[in-house]
């Protein structure tokens, strides 16, 4: 089977599965899982797949056409021009929740620029304070660790009660080289101390 038609399989088969976004979805995959650009796409689109390629694009597409979101079938997703590690231990970060960091990021510039002015030495800006942020129920870390790469002369804490979660948010700060510190525990157990920013948005699902 050519590039092009694993790319026309996998459509029609999410179409059948009622797949909304049957054709982007069918190329991202292709993409995602052969590591290709468009470029390559074009240069090679009647050339066979490697074996192993078709066999692990089927599967894929298999996912997606069981309705398993796109993310947790790549196992990444993009969230404040970065990219984060998902899977279903987490779940994944809503663009719009990037409203909630942009403005979390322009106070604490906001403030951290008012107190500078303040200052009336070089000593008092030296001893500053750094700005303390809570995540709460962090997930995959994307609000805390959006903040630390933004905000790199923040204090920035994750917290969440899930192991899982957990796990995917240290790999998520590991790979985007973030200085945080993660925490276990339900709301505020196990949080001490004061933060002057506490960003959360919990997930939202019923309790069964």
């Amino acid at each position: 089977m050519t590039y092009r038609e694993a790319v026309a399989h996998g459509e029609k088969v999410l179409e059948l599965s009622h797949i909304a976004d049957a054709k982007t979805d069918a190329w991202l995959l292709l993409e995602m899982g052969c590591k290709i650009d468009r470029k390559f796409y074009y240069m090679h689109m009647e050339d066979d797949l490697p074996d192993d390629l078709l066999k692990e694009y089927e599967l894929a597409i298999k996912k997606r056409a069981e309705h398993i979101p796109l993310q947790y079938i790549v196992g990444e997703t993009e969230f404040m021009g970065l990219k984060f590690k998902v899977n279903s231990n987490v779940l994944i970060p809503r663009q719009d929740t990037e409203c909630l960091v942009e403005l979390a990021v322009e106070d604490i510039r906001n403030v951290k620029t008012q107190n500078r002015c303040e200052f009336n030495n070089a000593a008092d800006q030296k001893n500053e304070q750094k700005v303390k942020v809570l995540d709460l129920c962090t997930g995959s870390g994307c609000i805390g660790i959006s903040v630390a790469k933004l905000c790199p002369d923040t204090e920035v804490t994750l917290a969440d009660i899930s192991e899982g979660a957990l796990s995917v948010a240290k790999k998520n700060a590991q790979d985007l080289n973030a200085g945080v510190t993660l925490i276990k525990g339900n709301l505020f157990e196990n949080i001490e101390g004061r933060f002057d920013y506490i960003l959360s948005n919990p997930p939202y699902i019923p309790s069964e």
